[in-house]
């Protein structure tokens, strides 16, 4: 994987290499010359957004891990202004250009508060931008500030694929998937689009929406204990702040997902259920499980064609659990509901990834399970471009 710091720019883009006027215009004399894109002008017709967002104070913020934008213009240089608000860490970003593969595209670091970034390329012609986000809420509440190039920007063409809805917590995050197993968890060392949720809806040329932060569970996390800050919660929501606070407000565009996957339960036993005893444990597990239910079920309606696979590790106690509950949906709500077995930590020999979670290569492996899952159930087929 490539890895550049982009270099913070002061200068305007006027003075970049080439300063001619795109010749286009002349191909389409009604098409507006926008060389700036801020404000309302962010959510327009010039910029696709993957993942929630909102907008606030002429920004758009944009939570999630694996959120971010892709952008098309005419010319030969791209800038744009970031902002981290309360940012606890620094936050790394994948940036694909023209097409390019995001697990193989330039890294970018957000390490101030504002900080603008420029792109330039060697010819001064039609050129695509992706950027997405790699770290999670808890680092950092990120935020679009404007867009600025040296040519026009062109509306985005918006491609019809298969939407992925991923859900879960550190292991769809992909806590410290790119690190080493005597490490501990940063930034630098993770990364959502080197772990299987990602990596499996990129093999379907897929879109992607994660509601995802470690430590959370469905019930109860490490974020909180009593299970009134938990995944369910988050899912009707935008975003995570970096306090691990839900914020309260809707997305202004969500998709109907055409796959789900779920990776969710992890937490829940390890942060309250596994150090309960007698009764108390025995209603803290039924309150999981009717979790379960009541999740799906509410996945279900917001995307009744949807088919939504429920991963857990082999034997895991919460896997169990949940498997045991979705075993009493409907014969109705089953038919779209999959319990899938995937890879653990480690596991066939693989390395280990820091914080004692899987590495990238048993998140390919994973992946190559999910992408044969999808294949099964769905008549979605892989395109062969992420899992090697």
């Amino acid at each position: 994987m490539k890895r550049l710091v982009l270099v913070v720019i002061f200068l305007s883009l006027a003075l970049v290499a080439c300063s001619k006027e795109p010749d286009h215009d002349d191909e389409n004399p009604i098409e507006p010359m926008i060389k700036v894109l801020e404000g309302e002008d962010l959510l327009g017709d010039y910029i696709e957004w993957y993942g929630r967002y909102h907008a606030k104070d002429d920004r758009v913020f944009f939570y999630h891990t694996a959120t971010g934008f892709h952008v098309a213009f005419f010319g030969s240089a791209l800038e744009f202004t970031l902002e981290a608000d309360d940012p606890k860490n620094d936050i790394y970003f994948s940036l694909a250009r023209d097409g390019g593969s995001l697990l193989d595209g330039e890294t970018i670091i957000l390490q101030e508060t504002r900080q603008s970034f420029q792109v330039v390329f060697d010819t001064y012609d039609h050129h695509e931008v992706e950027l997405v986000k790699r770290s999670e809420p808890e680092d950092g509440a990120t935020a679009l500030l404007d867009l600025r190039t040296n040519g026009t920007f062109k509306p985005a063409d918006v491609v019809e694929r298969p939407h992925f809805l991923l859900i879960g917590a550190s292991g769809i995050s992909g806590n410290g998937a790119l690190g080493q197993s005597y490490q501990p968890r940063t930034t630098e060392n993770s990364s959502s689009l080197h772990a299987f949720g990602y990596l499996t809806a990129n093999a379907f040329s897929g879109s992607f929406e994660f509601v995802s932060n470690s430590g959370w569970g469905l019930v109860y996390g490490f974020n909180d204990r009593t299970g009134e800050t938990n995944i369910f919660k988050a899912y009707s929501n935008v975003g995570i702040d970096p306090d691990q606070n839900i914020i309260e407000e809707p997305s202004l565009e969500t998709k109907e997902a055409d796959v789900i996957i779920v990776n969710i339960g992890g937490n829940d036993y390890s942060s309250v259920i596994n150090r309960l005893t007698g009764f108390d444990k025995e209603e803290a597990i039924d309150t999981f499980k009717k979790a379960v239910i009541d999740f799906i079920l509410m996945l279900r309606e917001d995307a009744p064609s949807a088919h939504i696979f429920w991963t857990m590790t082999s034997g895991s106690m919460n896997g169990t659990a949940a498997a045991q509950a979705i075993g009493l949906l409907s014969p109705e709500d089953l038919e779209h509901v999959h319990v899938v077995v995937i890879k653990s930590v480690g596991e066939d020999g693989d390395p280990i990834g820091a914080n004692n979670h899987s590495s990238y290569v048993t998140h390919q492996r994973s992946a190559d399970i999910l992408v044969s899952e999808i294949e099964d159930h769905t008549n979605l087929k892989a395109n062969g471009q992420v899992i090697d």
